[in-house]
């Protein structure tokens, strides 16, 4: 595990934050970081993910628009957060697209995709 800062020193929740933005869940045992350990929390994330009987017990998130709570985000930069994020989510998912994710295949065109398609401003109608 990745040096966890003293309680009380105000260093951010990076771990549990960017942890709660892909989980959904609580982890406080990934305490505090002044910087995220991005590779380690990758791991840590697969093989959370890979063995879910270790979420069993953990509650689940409430669905107030999927956003990291305010207490997690104490001390993290917007801006830092959503780069951390996005480095993250890239590394989980070099494996492969997530199961979960569907595939759309060729397919014909529905009826409302072909008049959207069609759909053109007046000053291009012609």
């Amino acid at each position: 595990m990745p040096q966890d800062s003293p309680a009380g020193t105000g260093d951010p929740a990076w771990h549990q934050a960017l942890a709660y933005a892909v989980t959904g869940l609580r982890l406080a045992e990934l305490g505090r970081q002044a910087q995220p350990d991005l590779p380690w929390l990758t791991d840590y994330l697969r093989r959370l993910i890979a063995d879910p009987t270790d979420l069993r017990d953990q509650p689940a998130a409430s669905p107030a628009a999927g956003r990291v709570p305010a207490d997690l985000m104490s001390g993290i930069r917007a801006a830092q957060f959503w780069a951390a994020l996005s480095e993250l989510r890239r590394g989980l998912e070099s494996d492969g697209p997530h199961t979960q994710q569907p595939v759309v295949t060729d397919r014909p065109w529905s009826a409302d995709e072909l008049r959207l398609m069609a759909d053109r401003p007046p000053h291009h109608q012609g």
